[in-house]
């Protein structure tokens, strides 16, 4: 099988995923498209892959680099190079379709031990070499592009073991080239049974230092935490020399150094082992539950009561807004069912109705206590129960929808999502400008949810679907991505709630963060990597 552009591009296993009637006919509804339309290989990337530039190290470097990790873990060919020079941020989609990866790392090298990587880092700052390090590679913020070229420092060959499951202290030691999978299933069958409680729609291709450096969260973050609440201790290997934290429950000794890694992106040096916190994991207790409610302010007044109301939390807590629920119901075939005619008999109207998923993790009877509660606060913001169906189908296929983009693509569907963090006295307004922005595009098909929610507010997660301006297709969609980033950042939403921020955000760095807060950042940065050397290019908005 040669190796195609579309080999990189394509998502998780590479399996080929066609769009099921439900889409189809949504997709002609909305967009007009005939039969035509669906049978189109547009941009479809399946040329074998040619790299124009060429790797620039000397010999000599290469030489020496060899001699640290070995001939085997050292990789300068074309598909090593172009799968390493790019993430999945939509404008990165476009360029690997068109067949342009114009900055490719030199070299990918997959060190075997941390002192090999100190050794990789000395003769990389001497020498002014780019440094990126590399995991799952699932980035979406152009986080991982390499527009210095320089090594690509992929950790998921050797750094991949689970180094301690202490179940006194409920903690486990990883390396960070560890993939979510393999992590989660050794916790599930260590001792008592445990669970890392991460679980990012990326979780089956993205790794444990992904999700730090990125500072993601999974998508029973409401009742386990993002991952900054997770992570006791790590150790960083940076130009200026090594950081290694203590696993302490909890300390006041001077400011946090975790915090100052989770969320770098890269930029100021390599996370080889994290230390986080787990849990026990009780499949057999987990509850679940699904709502329905009238409209999206109902929903998500009904959610934040039962976030404020000291009950106890639930795992998985997801909003489908009016638009996404209908999406969901067409597209399964539930409209004009005699289901969908009882609920718009009780008034729960096609185009204003919500749903609402839950799950409730822990102790069997903690579980069925939130639970009963959950109902209770849900019934009274007119909040009526449809059974435990909806939910574990939605958690049946919660990490194959991310496989619909490709076909999306295939056929010239722009299709991206954005996501922001906002307080509660601000959703509902924020919900509304953003709607209204990405709606004034001619044909567009826009849906939200919220699914990480905080005593204090939520997430906001956006997908729109579009067809592409053939011939424009990069300035159409970095015009409307602006346009749609811009309106969040007006409205009181944070850039990010779990994306993270790489090149594609970080034109907003500053105006968000205030020019002080990048001095210290940048004083970091500068500090830890003096030449400058590690994830360069303007990640985070740093020099």
């Amino acid at each position: 099988m040669k190796n195609t552009y579309r080999k990189i591009f394509k998502w998780g296993d590479k399996r080929e995923e066609s769009l099921d009637k439900g889409i189809v006919k949504l997709l002609k509804e909305k967009f007009d498209f005939s039969d035509k339309d669906f049978r189109q290989h547009y941009l479809f990337g399946d040329e074998e892959i040619t790299l124009r530039k060429a790797c620039s190290l000397p010999g000599d470097t290469i030489n020496r680099l060899v001699a640290i990790c070995g001939a085997e873990n050292i990789d300068k060919s074309d598909y090593a190079r172009a799968s390493h020079a790019m993430g999945y941020f939509f404008s990165e989609l476009l360029l690997l379709r068109k067949g342009e990866v114009n900055t490719p790392p030199d070299l990918v090298v997959y060190p075997r031990t941390e002192e090999e990587i100190i050794q990789i880092l000395q003769i990389c700052n001497k020498e002014n070499i780019a440094v990126t390090p590399m995991g799952g590679r699932s980035s979406v913020t152009r986080g991982l592009e390499t527009p210095k070229g320089g090594i690509s420092l992929d950790l998921t060959r050797h750094f991949n073991k689970i180094l301690e499951v202490n179940e006194i202290n409920s903690t486990a030691t990883v390396e960070t080239g560890v993939y979510g999978p393999a992590f989660e299933k050794q916790l599930n069958n260590f001792g008592k049974g445990y669970t890392c409680g991460h679980f990012p729609q990326s979780f089956e291709y993205s790794t444990v230092g992904g999700w730090v450096a990125a500072r993601g969260a999974g998508q029973e973050s409401t009742y386990y935490g993002k991952i900054d609440e997770l992570v006791l201790a790590m150790k960083v290997i940076t130009p200026a020399g090594i950081i290694e934290t203590k696993d302490y429950p909890a300390s006041a000794e001077a400011w946090d150094l975790n915090k100052t890694f989770i969320g770098s992106e890269g930029c100021l040096g390599i996370i080889t082992r994290v230390t986080l916190k787990i849990k026990r994991w009780r499949p057999q207790n987990k509850t679940f539950a699904s709502f329905i409610f009238k409209n999206f302010e109902s929903a998500t007044e009904s959610m934040r009561n039962i976030m404020q109301a000291g009950i106890g939390k639930p795992s998985l807590f997801r909003i489908s807004d009016p638009v996404e629920t209908a999406t969901g119901f067409k597209i399964k075939g539930f409209e004009n069912s005699f289901s969908d005619k009882f609920l718009r008999f009780l008034g729960y109207h096609s185009g204003e109705r919500c749903l609402m998923f839950v799950t409730v993790d822990g102790d069997k009877e903690y579980t069925h206590l939130i639970k009963k509660k959950i109902k209770k606060i849900a019934r009274s913001e007119g909040g009526f129960s449809i059974g435990r169906k909806p939910t574990k189908e939605w958690l049946e296929q919660r990490y194959s929808s991310a496989y619909l983009r490709d076909p999306l693509m295939d056929i010239g569907v722009m299709t991206d999502t954005v996501e922001t963090a906002v307080s509660w006295d601000k959703l509902i307004n924020l919900w509304t400008a953003v709607r209204a922005y990405l709606e004034k595009r001619e044909k567009v098909h826009v849906m939200a949810h919220i699914s990480h929610v905080y005593e204090t507010g939520a997430n906001l997660y956006f997908t729109f679907l579009s067809p592409m301006k053939k011939g424009k297709e990069l300035e159409d969609y970095l015009q409307y991505h602006k346009g749609l980033v811009d309106t969040i950042h007006n409205n009181g939403g944070s850039l990010t709630h779990h994306h993270g921020i790489g090149r594609a955000l970080a034109p907003w760095m500053e105006d968000e963060m205030g020019k002080t807060a990048m001095g210290l950042m940048q004083a970091s940065k500068d500090y830890l990597d003096p030449g400058g050397i590690m994830n360069p290019g303007g990640t985070l908005g740093l020099r």
